[in-house]
């Protein structure tokens, strides 16, 4: 009897073991297959991220050739210095979050409103005036720096782009690269019909400006002094300054050699330098215009005696800059100096450049600030 039990026993048992392993088996089964739709799930909310990372976020190259990851889409940009706010200003205004300077009544006829209404914040990088607590109020999804681009800027705009946690692009602020600066900043800001026009207009002048330039003796360039302060005794130096530079792209001569050819930089100089260098023809900013104040420089230069045994005033040719809404000749140096080149290159060499400058005015202003202008 004990041996049948334990043969009857043994077979329950087995059977016992079986149908618990076979449970076991499924339940791992179901857990496995638990775990993988698990795995599967994470995996597509990571991609559904990442691919949302590549809709918001691109790397793009500067025009110093550095890397920037930037959002796809840029509807806030504050520019570092003037020439910048100018250039985007030209391509669309309402890109811009911030201003650099004040606006006077007179140039704000010919600003959007949008434009005249933007908080000033002042400078950054170059001759600093603005608060990086405000900058960072504005929220701006770039910020950009367009001037001179070397080794030491870089250098600035990476330390600055890192303590700010803000991407900063690097535009050339150099006249003669203007269309290429358009063409970037057109795919910067997804504007690229609006800047073809602009730059191809800047690359049409630029070239007709040189090969005019070009045909002028050396023995028949004009002697020019830019008068800038109240005395008439600051100016920017001969060299590579974007203040100046239009008289070197007429072939023009810069009677200023003295400084340290900072690209930004004013020098005071003195009356006995300026009697020596003798020059045919003095600009100054217009009266009232941003950065000379109100007195009228041309006028006070005319009258004072100091100056008289001067050619440029013993002949008259002393002229204001048009400075309305942006100056065309330096301060700042932005792409309104296009326009800029035709004045300069009219008043120094008129046999030369034979532009009628009321049609070319009319023509660069709608062009570049949509405004039609009367006579």
């Amino acid at each position: 009897m004990l041996k049948k039990y334990s043969a009857k026993t043994d077979k329950l048992a087995l059977l016992l073991i079986i149908i618990l392993l076979a449970v076991s088996v499924t339940g791992c089964f179901k857990k496995s297959e638990n775990s993988l739709q698990q795995d599967i799930n994470q995996t597509e909310t990571e991609d559904q991220s990442n691919q949302q990372g590549e809709n918001t976020i691109r790397t793009i190259r500067d025009m110093a050739g550095r890397e920037v990851e930037v959002p796809h889409e840029i509807n806030g940009v504050y520019s570092a210095i003037p020439i910048g706010t100018v250039l985007i200003y030209t391509i669309n205004p309402n890109k811009l979050i911030a201003k650099n300077f004040k606006t006077s009544p007179m140039e704000e006829k010919y600003m959007t409103e949008e434009f005249v209404n933007l908080p000033v914040l002042g400078n950054y990088i170059v001759g600093d005036t603005a608060s990086e607590e405000q900058i960072l109020q504005t929220k701006p999804d770039v910020i950009v720096y367009t001037g001179e681009i070397n080794d030491k800027w870089k250098q600035e705009v990476d330390k600055l782009q890192e303590r700010l946690g803000i991407p900063f692009v690097m535009v050339s602020g150099q006249l003669q690269e203007v269309h290429e600066a358009y063409e970037f900043l057109g795919e910067l800001l997804n504007e690229k019909h609006r800047v073809q026009e602009l730059g191809k207009y800047c690359k049409q002048v630029l070239d007709e400006v040189e090969e005019i330039a070009s045909k002028i003796p050396q023995d028949k360039r004009t002697k020019i002094y830019y008068a800038i302060g109240e005395e008439g005794l600051m100016s920017y130096p001969a060299g590579k300054t974007m203040h100046s530079e239009l008289i070197n792209m007429i072939n023009g001569i810069n009677v200023v050699n003295v400084g340290d050819e900072n690209p930004y930089m004013r020098v005071e100089v003195s009356m006995e330098q300026i009697l020596n260098w003798n020059p045919d023809v003095i600009i100054t900013n217009k009266a009232g215009s941003r950065g000379q104040g109100e007195f009228d420089l041309r006028t006070k230069l005319l009258k004072d005696s100091k100056w008289s045994d001067i050619n440029a005033v013993k002949n008259k040719k002393i002229y204001e800059i048009p400075s309305v809404p942006f100056s065309w000749f330096g301060e700042p140096p932005s792409v309104a100096r296009i326009m800029g080149l035709k004045w300069v290159g009219s008043i120094m060499y008129p046999q030369y450049f034979e532009f009628d400058l009321k049609n070319e005015a009319k023509e660069f202003y709608e062009k570049f600030y949509n405004i039609k202008l009367t006579e």
